[in-house]
């Protein structure tokens, strides 16, 4: 199998890992897009309502997706994103943190090495967050490392067992390029045209049995898939299409 190219170039993430400087001048650019971007929202009233109480949820965005995500977090409310604990989730972390966002870290387990990054621990982490401080989670669940747009099961898991629902959230834009990486990950460019769609709140099922398990899983990913597809259709953007099913 061929190694996928990540999604900051290695020597590019190497050099900015941890650096504060590249942390402070990608919150910028990121700022810059959305003062900039004359963004088309739709589908928001349900986390609206959400985001006013004090019950957590869950917020859902492909890895390809998620540069403007920091952008959305509820001001009163608190945000908490799952990060790998990677070169390039350090980079993330500091990123949204400038945003007001805290992280738990941890990825799932590496096939490739062979080891565990931390991933039952970050799940507690994010549980607890729900459960205790009533907070938005937000999770990329086809990261760090895929297939694209193709929904892992930690993050049903998580919802299903704290009872909490889900919206997913999809951005385009007009003008921006994707990445020659395995998410084909969306980098907008400022002043132009811009969508962003939000899903309706999802809620677990109570049924408890694995199907039905599965089923809120593969429901989870239709509904990231068909907001995503909604902003690119509303930017007049070409679909990206998510990665072969089972693809590793």
């Amino acid at each position: 199998m061929s190694r996928r190219r990540a999604t900051i170039p290695r020597r590019l993430g190497r050099a900015l890992a941890g650096s504060k400087a590249a942390a402070a001048l990608i919150s910028f650019y990121i700022w810059l897009v959305a003062r900039t971007t004359r963004w088309i929202v739709t589908g928001r009233a349900g986390w609206d309502a959400l985001a006013a109480k004090p019950e957590g949820f869950v917020c859902t965005t492909w890895h390809g997706r998620l540069f403007m995500s920091p952008t959305i977090a509820p001001p009163d409310k608190r945000a908490v994103a799952m990060i790998s604990a990677s070169r390039d989730g350090d980079l993330i972390a500091a990123i949204v943190g400038r945003w007001g966002v805290a992280a738990v870290r941890g990825s799932s387990h590496d096939h490739a090495k062979h080891k565990a990054k931390g991933g039952a621990e970050a799940y507690v982490a994010a549980a607890r967050e729900l459960s205790r401080n009533g907070a938005l989670i937000a999770i990329t669940p086809d990261g760090p490392r895929g297939p694209r747009m193709r929904a892992q099961a930690g993050v049903a898991q998580l919802a299903f067992s704290q009872r909490a629902p889900v919206i997913a959230v999809g951005f385009s834009v007009r003008w921006g390029r994707h990445l020659a990486s395995w998410d084909r990950f969306l980098l907008p460019l400022p002043f132009g045209r811009g969508a962003m769609v939000y899903s309706e709140p999802r809620l677990p099922p109570e049924d408890k049995s694995p199907q039905a398990l599965a089923r809120f899983r593969q429901a989870l990913e239709d509904d990231l898939n068909e907001v995503t597809n909604r902003a690119d259709d509303l930017c007049g953007r070409p679909h990206v299409l998510p990665a072969a099913a089972g693809l590793a």
